[in-house]
């Protein structure tokens, strides 16, 4: 992918007002966002519907909050979304391709066609989440967490497989369930 991004102020500029309030920018949080922080300063979709209505590729969103929210049709191409919370969602036909999903949270959501081809899921945490005729052709996932029966119904290249942290536990539901 040879795009460019935006930078964090003009994507949550793009934002505007559709999912961001126009009278304020957030900022980048220190950490990876929770549900239950008591001061939430980043980007938010808590309850939401995210559609196609807004491009979403090309951004720069780093540690943003999904929780709760249908997110369909949506295209992420190539957004930084690295360090973010991802959980109890329903993902439909999003496409994730190029997307910088390091270190991100992606538990308890279901991603129905999905594309997460040449992504980079690094460190991301995979478990208790569904996936239903996703792709994830060249996508990176060398120390992606992920159980060994989840893992058996995807579709993965012999070196993405060798890449993965397998575990057989599936760990704590995530917070904001």
């Amino acid at each position: 992918m040879t795009k460019t991004r935006l930078s964090f102020i003009d994507s949550c500029l793009r934002l505007q007002p559709t999912y961001l309030d126009a009278e304020s920018v957030p900022v980048i949080p220190s950490t990876r966002p929770s549900y239950d922080d008591a001061d939430p300063s980043g980007v938010s979709f808590f309850r939401t519907l995210v559609s196609n209505e807004v491009d979403l590729s090309n951004l720069t969103l780093p540690r943003s909050f999904f929780c709760r929210s249908d997110i369909v049709e949506a295209n992420f191409e190539n957004s930084d979304l690295s360090e973010s919370t991802l959980c109890w969602n329903d993902f439909s036909d999003v496409n994730f391709s190029f997307a910088d999903l390091q270190g991100a949270d992606l538990r308890a959501s279901d991603f129905a066609r999905c594309d997460f081809r040449s992504a980079d899921l690094r460190r991301a945490d995979l478990r208790q989440s569904t996936f239903c005729n996703c792709l994830f052709d060249m996508a990176l996932l060398d120390g992606a967490i992920l159980t060994r029966e989840d893992g058996a119904k995807l579709a993965l290249s012999a070196t993405q497989l060798a890449d993965i942290a397998w575990t057989n536990d599936p760990g704590p539901e995530p917070g904001g369930g």
